[in-house]
């Protein structure tokens, strides 16, 4: 009994054994069957994934068995998993790029099958190795005349012209500053950083072993104009002029230039300083001559204006110039009045008299007489008379209780249009008639 369960034992170990051993054996492709890989995408960007496909077939053309291994390898990056069992003669696995640029050579294998052709090699092209064309382009395309900022875009494409991810692209420029000297490429193969200058520039994208063609970036002209004035009567500077005329007045003529190598403008308006302006247009032509006149001075001080024009370019760029004019007081001389006052008839009450006022001088250049607006009559006995003649009369009245004889002291005072005046004074005797007995 002792050995006969002994036996059984050692049976039970043997098959055990045998079942054991049939677990591990892996099931494989037979001979004449063929093995063929692909992947839905040849170019990879750094650390990037795609699945690889291999298929297994029989001589026949059908599908190896279920559960025969296919075994991956790749020359960079790694495959996850590194065996996968078939499924209708299917495998499917993942391929991790990692960090490293270049080509991943890629194989499926399994038992006995073969590839024609290396059907069974995939090669993947990771990150810069992918690179086959960098170009760069500014926005805007261009600087203004003072300097600013741009944003630069490289864009990187494989051999395939799909854009390149992942990739790390390096930015020169021979002018200015970077905003950053690297940056990677998106999903659409776009880096991107930003360049601040103030004058023109050349600029440069590297990827992997490819760069770009130069972009320069100019500066534009920004715009440019220039303003002189003149007088009308001299044609001199506008530094001394005289008012003139009964109105005292001014009057210059300006001339606004667009400079030589003045971007184009879209508006130009001169602000004569007076509160008045005027609107120039684009200076297509060149240049625009604008008369203008000013009030004069109403002191012994000459008064200043500043007249600016002010052009706007097509970029929205700006800018001014200035001119002062100066106008002078008129040169006059004083208004000399003469008054001369005549008894015209008298009552016991009342006494008529006549005035009459001679004004000369105040002419401009000291020589002609003034034009005279106005005559302000004081009677001196609180009557007071405004008139545009010369000559004007006036009554005296007086009550019975009243001196007979009473002195007056007339004054006449002579005014310009511009408000410039001349006075004179004369007293007189009033006497009414002697009253009766």
């Amino acid at each position: 009994m002792f050995r006969g369960r002994h036996y059984n034992v050692i049976v039970v170990i043997v098959i055990a054994a045998v079942t054991a051993g049939c677990d591990k054996a892996q099931l494989l492709a037979p001979t004449q069957s063929t093995i063929s890989l692909s992947a839905p995408t040849r170019v990879l960007p750094s650390n990037g994934t795609t699945p690889l496909t291999a298929v297994v077939l029989e001589q026949a053309g059908t599908p190896v068995h279920n559960g025969t291994t296919v075994r991956f390898t790749t020359s960079l990056g790694r495959v996850d998993p590194v065996e996968v069992q078939t499924t209708n003669g299917i495998a499917i696995t993942t391929f991790f790029a990692g960090p490293n640029s270049g080509v991943a050579d890629i194989r499926a294998t399994s038992g006995a099958a073969k590839a024609e052709g290396d059907v069974n090699l995939v090669k993947i092209t990771i990150g810069a190795a992918a690179v086959n064309t960098v170009t760069v382009r500014a926005n805007p395309s261009s600087i203004g005349p003072n300097g600013g900022t741009v944003e630069l875009v490289a864009t990187v494409v494989g051999e395939n012209g799909q854009p390149v991810e992942g990739v790390v692209v390096s930015f020169n420029a021979d002018q200015g500053s970077l905003g950053s000297t690297t940056a990677v490429t998106n999903a659409s193969g776009e880096a991107r950083t930003t360049l601040t200058t103030s004058q023109q520039t050349v600029v440069t994208a590297t990827a992997g072993t490819k760069t770009s063609s130069n972009l320069t970036i100019p500066a534009r002209a920004g715009p440019a104009v220039t303003i002189t004035c003149a007088t009308v009567t001299t044609g001199g500077t506008c530094s001394s002029v005289p008012g003139t005329g009964s109105n005292n007045t001014a009057t210059v003529v300006f001339t606004v230039t667009k400079a030589t190598g003045s971007a184009a403008l879209r508006t130009a308006t001169l602000d004569f300083g007076d509160g008045t302006s005027q609107s120039l247009g684009t200076l297509a032509g060149g240049a625009a001559t604008v008369p203008h006149t000013y009030a004069g001075s109403d002191t012994s001080n000459p008064r200043a204006y500043t007249a600016t024009v002010l052009a706007t370019d097509i970029n929205g760029e700006s800018t001014a110039a200035s001119v002062t004019v100066l106008v002078t007081p008129r040169v006059t001389t004083p208004i000399a009045v003469i008054l001369t006052a005549t008894e015209s008839n008298k009552t016991q009450l009342t006494a008529r008299w006549t005035f009459s006022a001679a004004a000369t001088g105040g002419g401009e250049g000291g020589t002609a007489d003034a034009n005279i607006q106005s005559y302000s009559w004081d009677f001196g006995d609180g009557q007071t008379a405004t008139t545009t003649g010369r000559q004007t009369s006036h009554v005296y009245e007086r009550s019975l209780a009243d001196p007979q004889t009473q002195r007056r002291t007339v004054t006449v005072t002579a005014r310009t249009a511009d408000g410039r005046s001349g006075t004179a004074q004369e007293s007189i005797i009033v006497q009414y008639n002697a009253t009766p007995p």
